[in-house]
């Protein structure tokens, strides 16, 4: 480990005793697994996301917004994509899944568009709930309606003896000031980052905590910001510091879709 590595570990350590400000969620978020139909395709999607939405606007409790990630250069075996609910709150959600089911609105749907698209309502199974924390607003730069977008996520699991505590210094005293000397050398940075802890029981042989996500408007400006990042030397001691906390799995890039935005809610 080089001398920055440790120095900005033994900085965690220290920190350690440090009091945090309570941590205030930015919404709730919902990953559901979705597969396509035999009768898919790009129109027959947003055919079908159109009559969706007419759905969701007649019910009371709905979500703030909506959207659609895809594998970026890789597949998995549980899902072709998948449909990301955000919610006020995790009690907004359940009510917004009451008034789905009571108003018996995916069997409209699937009555409108057969065989399009099937996407999960199981929690735990092919439905996930996480808590969603924005430590920095939403730069002006990032449209998400200019769709798709560049994102990439890393599943993480708290090392033994670490908790939500100990990443949570690593991000506010060394990579938000990092950020804040990122973004005035680049005014014009689309970059933002939500953070997201479990709300589910993960499976027994794969433990999950944290899922951290990174945006970009493009995936050049992505794939060029993560690189810059990766290779400094300050990117490799917050890298070092988060691993002191964390054991990840791979980052996973994707293509991201807005699919529903109310006025009020139009920002992820």
């Amino acid at each position: 480990m080089s001398s920055n590595a440790v120095e900005a570990v033994e900085a965690v350590v220290a920190d350690a005793v440090t009091e945090l400000p309570p941590a205030t969620p930015a919404a709730y978020y919902e990953y559901l697994y979705c597969k396509d139909g035999p009768n898919y395709s790009p129109d027959a999607f947003w055919a079908m996301l159109k009559d969706w939405n007419g759905v969701i606007d007649a019910l009371d409790a709905q979500p703030t917004a909506a959207f659609g990630y895809s594998p970026r250069g890789w597949e998995n075996e549980n899902f072709d994509k998948l449909w990301v609910m955000r919610w006020a709150d995790k009690a907004a959600m359940e009510a917004g899944w009451a008034a789905y089911v009571a108003n018996d609105s995916q069997s409209k749907v699937d009555a409108m568009h057969p065989g399009v698209l099937s996407c999960g309502a199981v929690p735990n199974t092919d439905r996930f709930g996480w808590t969603a924390y924005v430590p920095r607003d939403m730069p002006d730069g990032f449209d998400p309606t200019n769709s798709p977008y560049y994102l990439t996520n890393e599943i993480c699991a708290f090392n033994e003896g670490k908790s939500a505590d100990d990443m949570r210094r690593v991000i506010r005293y060394q990579f938000l000031p990092e950020l804040d000397v990122s973004a005035a050398a680049n005014p014009d940075s689309t970059y933002w980052f939500r953070v997201e802890a479990a709300d589910f029981v993960s499976n027994p042989h794969m433990k999950i905590d944290t899922n951290w996500v990174n945006f970009w408007q493009t995936a050049e400006e992505g794939e060029a910001s993560a690189k810059t990042f990766e290779t400094s030397e300050a990117g490799k001691a917050i890298r070092a510091a988060l691993y002191e906390v964390s054991t990840c799995q791979p980052i996973r890039a994707w293509d991201g879709w807005l699919l529903r935005a109310p006025a009020a809610a139009a920002a992820e």
